[in-house]
């Protein structure tokens, strides 16, 4: 390079030529007289060693693109030919050019221009299949993951819009798997749990349609019975039929009003008027009033009332819930047993007690005595007077009073029944 600007002391020789041809061996050589003293001075560390002596020419393209961007500065650093800088080019090779010990110019090259490599290229393809690749691969897995979590989110919805569908159409017997502890799990246990309670409710009303059938069946056929035969001259009619065709009658007449009360009551169409009321006189002219009837059966009847015991309640209905439950227990109280009755005041509230002698009922019977004609015996004889609705009725007076009733076994062998009403909480 030195040698080219020696020729006429300045780079126009390198200009006008091209600086490809002093950078690059495979060049043919500059003519006998453009090399003044034999050759262009020292070589360039930019020109790559050819081994090959005497290869073939090469295209100047060609070798460009085997060498990096290199230009040629003059020494106030201005661009002279080569490859022109680009604005803000960085890493940049030097090589100073200097004759007879004076620098005369500087070569220049960029090494973040250098062109792609094939080894660059064909890394640059390789990474590009491969993520390709891995693309195609999280979307299979995704797809896969999305396909068993959504299985496993609708398989228990389908399975609650199946029960649902079978308890549409009347079919409560309905078992779904409650093993799942989230919101799903939750919703299948009160399906279940609504699948049970309906259940109950058309076994309920089936037993209660037969049970209804059965109490009026009985009278009427006895009714109908002793009517034919005083028709057939069979019996002959006198007081004693009269009695018994009216005792059937009665039977009958206490069956439908038994049923019209709770009926009132389970709708809230009983009426109650509320006021100040003496319990315990009250009780008192309730026991009086049933000595007889216990006697007949050679019961005694033991009261143990506390004296003014006044409170908020309905006197008509809370007579009637005495009545009822001194009745419940003098007919299911053997011949020579004892009832046991207590009032008292406990708190804010008056809680009355009644207990009886044998027979008693199963621990596990108890509360289902006060549900409507539930009778211990399932052959339903007639024993025993009564439909069965007395206590239905008590336990519907005493939610009225927002009170409480519990039947339990008694400590005198029998039936313990407790019933425990507010005296100045405002009633229902």
């Amino acid at each position: 390079m030195s040698a080219a600007y020696s020729h006429n002391n300045n780079w126009q020789l390198v200009i006008s030529t091209g600086l490809e041809r002093f950078i690059d061996t495979s060049a043919q050589p500059m003519p006998h007289s453009a090399r003044p003293g034999g050759g262009f001075g020292q070589p360039s560390p930019l020109r790559p060693r050819n081994p090959n002596a005497g290869a073939p020419f090469h295209p100047p393209q060609a070798r460009k693109e085997n060498r990096p961007p290199t230009a040629l500065f003059n020494t106030q650093g201005q661009w002279l030919t080569g490859d022109k800088p680009k604005p803000h080019t960085q890493e940049v090779l030097s090589h100073e050019i200097y004759l007879n010990g004076e620098k005369i110019g500087e070569l220049r090259s960029w090494l973040n221009d250098i062109p792609q490599r094939s080894l660059a290229s064909s890394f640059s393809i390789q990474q590009r299949y491969a993520s390709i690749a891995i693309g195609l691969l999280c979307l299979l897995l995704a797809g896969i993951a999305s396909w068993l979590l959504a299985r496993r989110l609708t398989s228990p919805v389908n399975s609650v819009l199946h029960g649902v569908e079978r308890l549409s159409r009347g079919n409560y017997d309905l078992k779904l798997d409650t093993s799942r502890s989230d919101e799903l799990g939750k919703l299948m246990q009160n399906l279940n749990g609504l699948s049970h309670i309906l259940n109950e409710t058309r076994s309920a009303k089936n037993r209660w349609f037969a049970d209804i059938s059965h109490e009026l069946r009985t009278p009427l056929t006895i009714l109908i019975g002793e009517l034919d035969a005083l028709e057939a001259g069979i019996r002959p009619f006198g007081p004693k039929q009269v009695e018994s065709l009216k005792h059937e009658a009665l039977l009958l007449h206490r069956l439908v009003d038994d049923l019209y009360q709770l009926s009132l009551s389970d709708v809230g169409g009983l009426k109650y008027h509320f006021s100040q009321l003496d319990i315990s006189s009250a009780l008192e002219n309730v026991c009086s009033s049933l000595q007889s009837k216990a006697q007949g059966k050679d019961i005694i009847i033991t009261p143990n009332i506390q004296e003014n015991v006044v409170g908020l309640v309905d006197p008509q209905r809370i007579e009637q819930l005495f009545i009822n439950l001194i009745n419940n227990a003098i007919i299911h109280t053997n011949a020579k047993g004892s009832v046991q009755i207590a009032l008292f005041q406990k708190g804010n509230a008056v809680v009355f007690e009644i207990n009886d002698t044998l027979p008693s009922v199963p621990f596990e019977d108890c509360e289902k005595l006060f549900d409507p004609l539930y009778r211990q015996n399932a052959s339903r004889n007639r024993a025993t007077p009564g439909a069965g609705l007395g206590l239905t009725i008590c336990k519907n007076i005493v939610n009225a009073h927002r009170g409480s009733i519990h039947a339990t076994q008694s400590a005198l062998g029998g039936l313990c029944v407790t019933v425990k009403i507010p005296l100045t909480k405002e009633p229902a």
